[in-house]
């Protein structure tokens, strides 16, 4: 045979392809490349569901304080360890929400709330509380709380704060002491 150029086309009769060598770099190469990028994805990743998850608890604390002052009936909040849910008071007591926008939420794995009432650490177990620590009044007041989400030393803490006027804040934390 013959080239375009009208040279002879040579046949190679050494062996052709990748030694087993060089096969294994670029196995190892690529390995380390993935796991990389998979750590920075998974840490970027994690901070957006946390900031996620404390911009949800914000937005549903206003809405049950919202709700407590259109129906003139009290809201509360039951915090766990890894879960929250809300109740209206009602004149048999409180009655949790099972279905609708305040119903029970349960956080990813990996992810705990810590919380405090009027500077108290409140001690949040696995059930959720038959009596909320937290309430939202008919009158337009709310338990002042702090609330931090955490999922681990790798993403931010993000905390929620409410204040007696109801007023609802959230931000990042900076410090992991």
């Amino acid at each position: 045979m013959v080239t375009p150029q009208g040279n002879p086309i040579q046949h190679r009769s050494g062996q052709a392809g990748f030694t087993l060598i060089e096969l294994v770099v670029v196995v190892a190469i690529v390995a380390v490349l993935a796991v990389a990028a998979t750590l920075s994805v998974n840490a970027v990743g994690g901070a957006r569901v946390v900031e996620r998850e404390a911009r949800r608890f914000e937005a549903l604390v206003s809405l049950a304080c919202e709700r407590a002052q259109v129906t003139g009936r009290d809201v509360g909040v039951h915090l766990g360890a890894r879960s929250y849910a809300f109740s209206t008071f009602l004149p048999a007591g409180w009655r949790v929400e099972s279905a609708g926008d305040l119903r029970t939420r349960e956080l990813p794995r990996g992810f705990s709330l810590t919380a405090r009432r009027d500077g108290i650490v409140l001690e949040l177990v696995s059930e959720l509380p038959d009596a909320p620590q937290l309430v939202c009044y008919a009158s337009g007041e709310l338990t002042p709380f702090a609330l931090e989400i955490d999922a681990g030393a790798a993403v931010p803490r993000y905390a929620v704060r409410g204040a007696p006027d109801g007023v609802l804040e959230w931000q990042q934390q900076d410090d992991r002491s």
